[in-house]
């Protein structure tokens, strides 16, 4: 099925907008590091006794050693009632886990790439029906020349594998993005494009160097300069560098190794991709990550400036990939792949309780998990930097619980 058959359901052009993302100056910038007023889980309609027994789970979690550490940040109506951490920000060090600690935040990378890309589109410097091929020559071949920009968004295009050593990312043959994404272009798919639903890191790489392609600077310039800096995000970076202040204050990561964690990255080590690695590169903190989530919640503004235009929101949150599921397999399921997004929605199915539809998130292979729920006026973030852990679904089942009936 090709991507003309939902054309007929979504826009495909934006006429262009002004984006007001200016840089914030430091001073602007300091001013708003305390995005989120504090309040009582009582004043927003939560409970804080339910709230305290979800952190009491994490903290127990870690001493199960189902996770080495835990912060949990819930923001309901725009008040933050929740922030705490629990456990290790590096174990074999005595470290314990911060609540402003920086941490890999891996996949939940994928949202900025695709909100970037929605910031190209409204300008009418790409258009999601665009071929790849018309802007990345390495594309234009018999293999890859039909793979468009929609399916790179909702991980239709065929592209599977990994441009990394290993599945843990501990290294790269290429020596920059785009010599990455072009090896992935003359490769070709590995399934037809349009046809089936497979996550793809190579192909959200793919994306950051049609970023880079278009804006004409590096694709983590554009996204700092017209996503990070203006959100105040100044915990955040594309890519760490060795001599970086933040260094100091990042966790530590772990993996499970013979039924035991194991530390496989620390703040002394250099990184294993010496490039913005597009599909996972991000490294910030949960209070920084909320206000890109606040600008989501708020279909494209925050702090007074417009990043994205409403139409550009909803259209990056539809459940686009259920186009390659058939009619059977739509209406088993109660969330699907969006623009960069995973969302939930009751057009197939209810959704399952005690979830509901409209709501978007991201997860991050690291540990790590960014919710918002409209409905409820939600944003949480977990944060765990323990990578194979499952803990998420329990996590958010004992949040919900903490919600006042009617409240």
């Amino acid at each position: 099925m090709r991507f003309t058959a939902l054309s007929r359901r979504v826009p495909l052009r934006f006429a262009a907008v002004l984006l007001a993302c200016v840089v914030s100056s430091p001073l602007a910038a300091q001013r708003a590091r305390e995005p989120f007023p504090a309040a009582t889980p009582e004043s927003v309609g939560m409970s804080s006794i339910r709230l305290r027994e979800a952190m009491d789970s994490v903290r127990s979690w870690t001493q199960q050693e189902r996770i080495m550490g835990g912060t949990l940040l819930v923001i309901r109506r725009g008040r933050m009632v929740f922030h705490e951490a629990a456990g290790w920000a590096d174990k074999d060090r005595g470290e314990a886990l911060r609540t402003d600690h920086v941490v890999s935040m891996r996949s939940m990378t994928k949202p900025l790439v695709g909100s970037a890309v929605m910031m190209l589109i409204e300008e009418g410097r790409l258009r999601l029906e665009d071929r790849v091929s018309q802007y990345l020559p390495s594309f234009d071949n018999a293999r890859s020349r039909e793979i468009t920009i929609f399916q790179l968004l909702t991980h239709t295009s065929g592209i599977t594998g990994e441009i990394y050593n290993d599945q843990n990312g501990t290294g790269t043959p290429y020596r920059t993005l785009r010599e990455a994404v072009d090896a992935v272009g003359q490769k070709g798919p590995s399934l037809p494009p349009g046809t089936q639903y497979s996550y793809s890191d190579p192909g959200t790489s793919t994306l950051g160097a049609l970023i880079a392609q278009v804006s004409g600077m590096a694709s983590e310039d554009f996204i700092g300069r017209r996503l990070l800096e203006p959100l105040g995000m100044t915990d955040s970076r594309l890519l760490l560098h060795a001599n970086d202040p933040l260094r100091p204050r990042t966790a530590s990561t772990y993996r499970r190794e013979n039924g035991r964690w194991a530390r496989y990255w620390d703040n002394t080590m250099p990184l294993a991709v010496p490039f913005f690695r597009a599909s996972g590169g991000l490294w910030s903190t949960s209070l920084d990550y909320a206000r890109f989530m606040a600008m989501m919640l708020a279909r494209g503004e925050y702090d007074s400036k417009r990043f994205l235009s409403r139409a550009s929101i909803d259209l990056a949150l539809q459940p686009h990939a259920a186009y390659v599921y058939s009619s059977a397999e739509q209406k088993e399921r109660d969330r699907f792949y969006a623009l960069h997004w995973t969302v939930y929605t009751d057009r197939y199915r209810p959704v399952a309780p005690p979830f509901a539809a409209g709501i978007f998130e991201h997860a991050g292979s690291d540990g790590t998990l960014a919710w918002a729920d409209p409905s409820r006026e939600l944003i949480l973030i977990y944060i765990t930097q323990s990578r194979g852990h499952n803990t998420r679904n329990d996590l958010l089942r004992l949040v919900y619980a903490a919600f006042v009936p009617g409240a």
